[in-house]
C-alpha cells in the first residue's frame, strides 16, 4: 500500500471514513480537501513530458488551487518547482479551471524537459503557495514502477489511503464504474489475546467486491475501550494508529491481523467494514472484544542519549570560508553537540597538505569532551563519481603530486577503502561516509572486504550547500532512498545521515537537518564509535529523539534469532505541533531484495511491531524505519540486521562486520583495579586487538594483539597501564578490533 499522511474528515468523500485523529499539515482545512489521487510515473515510451498526476477534491466545498504545485523529494526545497497549478494542467483529460468543485478531478503534466517521477519509487508532494516555504497539502509515496509500464499508482477508492497499480483512469473513478453493490458485512469477526504483551489477534473471513463475489478494495477497522455500534463506528479510533489495515484477500479467504502495542491487560473492542473500488461501503461487522495480552511491552529505550550534529561542512581550507576553529566555535555557540569539518582533499577545491594537518590539530584543540565534539576529516573524490567523507584519518588521501600522504588514484574507491583501513585514526574507528550518492557512484557501489569494514554511513538529506541562512529555515534535498536500499541489498551496513554540506559561515545552522547519534556520552570516542556501529539516524528535525529496540538490540546491530523479532520505537520532540504523522517500517533481504514497506502506523509515537513472516535458514533480513512528523519533517533510522536460524547465536556485531562480533561489558564495572572482559567471534581473524583508551582517545594498554580464533575469549585488565604503573581513576574505553569482521567498544570506570 502507498503511504499517505492522515487528514480530517474532509479527507475523503463520505463520512464513514472520517479520521478522528487529525494531523493535517496545513491549518487551512480546505487544503486537506484536495489530494493526490493517481500517479503515472512510467508511461509507455519516453517519460519526458508524458508523466501525469491526478488530483481530486474530496471535500464538500470548492477549492481554488491557483499558485499550488506538485513536486518530488529531490526538488522539494527548490522554488522553481516542477509542475505548476493551473499552468501545467492537461486539458486533454479534463477541465483547466483552477477551481475544483466537490468531486472534480484535474490532471497535471510532468515537466517537458526531464523525467520527473522516478521509476524506482518516489515521494510526490502537493504544495500550497509555491512562492513561499513549501506548505504540504498531501504526500504520496509510491514503490518501484519498473514493471508497471503504462499503469497508474491509484487510490482505490478515489481519495482514500489505499493505493495499488491500476489501468489509467484519469478524470474518472479508479475502478468500479457503474457498481452499486457493496461488499457483504463481515459476520465472523473474532478477537483474542496475542502471543506477546499488548497484542490482540483478529480473524475474519474476507467478503467480496459485490457481496461475497470478487475482492474488496479496502478495510476500515475501528477500536475503542467501549463497545462500538453503527452510530459510533465513525468516531471510534482507526486501527492504523497501531498497524496498517491489510488489503483484502479474495472473497471467502481467511484473514488474520495482529495488533501490536495496545495497553496490556486492557479490554479493547473492535469493528470492521469493507469498501469496494466504487466506494460502496459494506455493513458493520459483529462486534468482538479481547483483553490485550498482559505483561510489559518491549522497551524502546536502551539507555542511550541522542546527540545532534552535522557531519558535512567546509571551511577556507578548501572551498568554504574561515577556519575549522571558527566553524567549531560557531557550531558550539549555536547548540550543536558536534560538528565535522570535511574539507575537500584536492587542490582544485583549495586543499593543501599542510592545511590538512592544521585542520586535525584545530579539531583536537576545539574538542571538549562532555561539552562539544570537534571532528575533522576530508571529502574525497569528485562529483562525477561521488564524494566520500573520511573522519579523523591521520593521512590525506589524494592523487595530486605533493598534495597527499597516501596516494589513491582519482575515482578508485576500492583502493580508497583499503587505504583507509590501512591508515586508521589513532584511538578511533575508521569511518567512511557516502555523500549525496547517485546509483552509479563509488564504482557502482563495488563490494570489497575493506569497503564493508570502513563504509558505515550514507547521506539521505543533503544541503543546500551554499545557503547563507543561519536560522535553520532552509530545507535539504532528499530522495536518496533507492540508493540506500540498494546499498543494503548489496551487503553494506550503512546508516543514514542528515547533512548540510555547508560552504558558507552557516555550520550546522542553515537547515534543521542533523545526524543524531545514540551514544553513552558526548565524547569524540563515543560519537565516532556510535557512528561506526550504526547507532545513528538522519533527521530533518533538529531535536527529535528516537529510541529503538529490536529484541533488546540497538540500531546497527546484527544478531540471530530463531523466530520473528519484535521492534519498538519511541519518538519524543520537545517542540509543539511536530508529533508523529506516520511511521513506516521497511524490510529487505540482504543479497536478494531491496527494502520495501511492510508495515505502518499513523499518529503513534510509540510504535510496536512483530515479524510474522518466516524465512529460510540463514537468511539475513534488514529492517529500518522512516518517520514523517506532522510538519512533514522526515527521519530515517539505521537498520538492524537479523539472521534467522534454528539456534540463535550468542555473538552479534555492529555494521562494520560482515560476520558477527560481540564484546560484553566488563565485570565488575566500575572496578577498583581488576575486571574481566569477555568477547566472541563467529569467525576467526588473523589480526585482532583489544585496546584500552582513556577518555581523550589515547592508547593506554594493549590487552591483545594478534590472531583470534572463532568462539569465546576472555581477558583480564588489572588496572595497570602498558608501562606497569597503576592507571588513575576515571573513565576508560575498551575497543575490540577484528580485521575483516569489525569493531566494538565498551566503557569501563576505574575507581580508587
Amino acid at each position: 500500500m502507498g503511504a499517505r499522511l492522515p487528514f480530517s474528515a474532509a479527507r475523503v468523500g463520505f463520512s464513514l471514513l472520517a479520521l478522528t485523529l487529525s494531523l493535517g499539515l496545513d491549518t487551512d482545512l480546505s487544503s486537506a480537501q484536495v489530494v493526490l489521487n493517481e500517479l503515472l510515473p512510467n508511461p509507455v515510451g519516453d517519460d519526458v513530458g508524458t508523466e501525469r498526476i491526478e488530483i481530486v477534491n474530496v471535500g464538500a466545498t470548492p477549492v481554488d488551487v491557483t499558485g499550488w504545485a506538485i513536486d518530488d523529494a529531490a526538488t522539494i526545497d527548490q522554488a522553481a518547482v516542477r509542475c505548476r497549478l493551473p499552468e501545467d494542467f492537461d486539458g486533454a483529460s479534463c477541465s483547466l479551471s483552477p477551481i475544483l468543485q466537490p468531486g472534480e478531478f484535474r490532471v497535471v503534466k510532468g515537466t517537458t524537459t526531464a523525467a520527473f517521477l522516478n521509476n524506482t519509487g518516489d515521494d510526490v508532494y502537493l504544495i500550497k503557495d509555491r512562492t513561499i516555504t513549501p506548505v504540504v497539502a498531501d504526500v504520496v509515496t509510491y514503490p518501484s514502477a519498473s514493471t508497471h509500464v503504462g499503469e497508474s499508482w491509484a487510490a482505490i477508492p478515489n481519495g482514500s489511503d489505499s493505493f495499488d497499480w491500476r489501468t489509467q483512469s484519469f478524470c474518472a473513478s479508479n475502478g468500479g464504474a457503474g457498481d452499486f453493490i457493496a461488499p457483504a458485512a463481515i459476520t465472523d469477526f473474532a478477537a483474542a489475546p496475542g502471543e506477546f504483551p499488548g497484542e490482540v489477534r483478529l480473524t475474519w473471513t474476507a467478503p467480496g467486491d459485490d457481496g461475497m463475489v470478487g475482492t474488496a478494495a479496502a478495510y476500515v477497522i475501528k477500536t475503542s475501550l467501549v463497545a462500538i455500534n453503527s452510530g459510533t463506528f465513525d468516531a471510534a479510533t482507526d486501527i492504523n494508529f497501531w498497524v496498517n489495515e491489510p488489503l483484502p484477500a479474495a472473497a471467502a479467504s481467511p484473514e488474520t491481523l495482529y495488533v501490536f502495542g495496545l495497553d496490556p491487560g486492557v479490554e479493547v473492542f473492535f469493528a470492521i467494514k469493507a469498501i469496494d473500488d466504487a466506494s460502496n461501503v459494506g455493513g458493520i461487522s459483529n462486534l468482538p472484544s479481547a483483553i490485550a495480552t498482559v505483561g510489559s511491552l518491549l522497551d524502546a529505550n536502551l539507555g542511550y542519549t541522542a546527540y545532534f550534529g552535522n557531519l558535512h561542512s567546509h571551511t577556507g581550507f578548501s572551498d568554504g570560508v574561515q577556519t575549522p576553529t571558527d566553524a567549531y566555535a560557531f557550531a558550539r555557540t549555536n547548540g550543536l553537540d558536534y560538528l565535522a569539518v570535511t574539507d575537500h582533499n584536492h587542490s582544485a577545491a583549495g586543499m593543501s597538505l599542510p592545511n590538512y594537518a592544521v585542520g586535525l590539530s584545530q579539531a583536537a584543540a576545539a574538542n571538549d569532551d562532555g561539552q562539544f565534539v570537534a571532528i575533522y576529516g576530508q571529502e574525497w573524490g569528485l562529483s562525477s563519481n561521488g564524494h566520500a567523507n573520511i573522519f579523523e584519518s591521520p593521512a590525506l588521501f589524494g592523487w595530486e603530486p605533493g598534495n597527499y600522504n597516501v596516494f589513491v588514484e582519482e575515482g578508485d574507491y576500492v583502493s580508497l577503502y583499503s587505504a583507509v583501513a590501512s591508515n586508521p585514526p589513532v584511538g578511533f574507528p575508521p569511518i567512511i561516509q557516502w555523500c549525496h550518492p547517485a546509483p552509479s557512484d563509488f564504482q557502482n557501489f563495488s563490494v570489497t572486504a575493506d569497503g564493508l569494514a570502513t563504509v558505515h554511513l550514507i547521506c539521505l538529506v543533503n544541503g543546500p550547500a551554499f545557503s547563507t541562512k543561519t536560522d535553520e529555515s532552509d530545507i535539504g534535498n532528499t530522495g536518496y532512498d533507492d540508493v540506500y536500499q540498494e546499498a543494503l541489498r548489496k551487503g553494506f551496513r550503512v546508516s543514514p545521515t542528515g547533512d548540510q554540506d555547508n560552504h558558507e559561515a552557516t555550520w550546522g545552522m542553515s537547515t534543521q537537518s542533523r545526524t543524531a547519534v545514540l551514544a553513552n556520552s558526548k565524547t569524540k570516542l563515543s560519537i565516532l564509535t556510535g557512528l561506526s556501529e550504526g547507532r545513528n539516524y538522519a533527521t530533518q528535525d533538529h531535536n527529535t529523539a528516537i529510541q529503538i529496540s529490536a529484541d533488546g538490540h540497538a540500531m546497527g546491530e546484527a544478531f540471530s534469532s530463531e523466530n520473528g523479532i519484535r521492534i519498538a520505537m519511541q519518538m519524543t520532540d520537545p517542540d509543539g505541533g511536530e508529533g508523529v504523522a506516520t511511521v513506516e517500517l521497511y524490510s529487505g533481504v540482504t543479497g536478494t531484495s531491496n527494502a520495501t514497506l511492510i508495515a505502518s502506523s499513523s499518529g503513534n509515537p510509540d510504535f510496536q511491531w512483530r515479524e510474522l513472516r518466516t524465512f529460510p535458514e540463514g537468511t539475513e533480513v534488514h529492517y529500518y524505519l522512516r518517520i514523517r512528523q506532522a510538519d512533514n519533517q522526515q527521519i530515517w533510522t539505521a537498520p538492524i540486521y537479523v539472521t534467522y536460524e534454528p539456534t540463535s547465536g550468542v555473538a552479534d556485531s555492529g555494521p562494520s562486520g560482515r560476520s558477527r562480533l560481540f564484546l560484553a561489558p566488563p565485570v565488575p564495572n566500575p572496578t577498583s583495579g581488576r575486571t574481566e572482559i569477555s568477547f566472541a567471534l563467529a569467525h576467526g581473524t588473523g589480526a585482532g586487538r583489544l585496546v584500552l583508551y582513556d577518555a581523550n582517545g589515547r592508547e593506554m594498554r594493549t590487552l591483545h594483539n594478534g590472531p583470534l580464533t572463532a568462539g569465546e575469549h576472555h581477558r583480564t585488565w588489572d588496572g595497570r597501564l602498558d608501562d606497569g604503573t597503576q592507571a588513575p581513576q576515571g573513565i576508560y574505553f575498551l575497543q575490540l578490533e577484528a580485521a575483516g569482521i569489525g569493531t566494538r567498544a565498551t566503557k569501563v570506570i576505574l575507581v580508587r
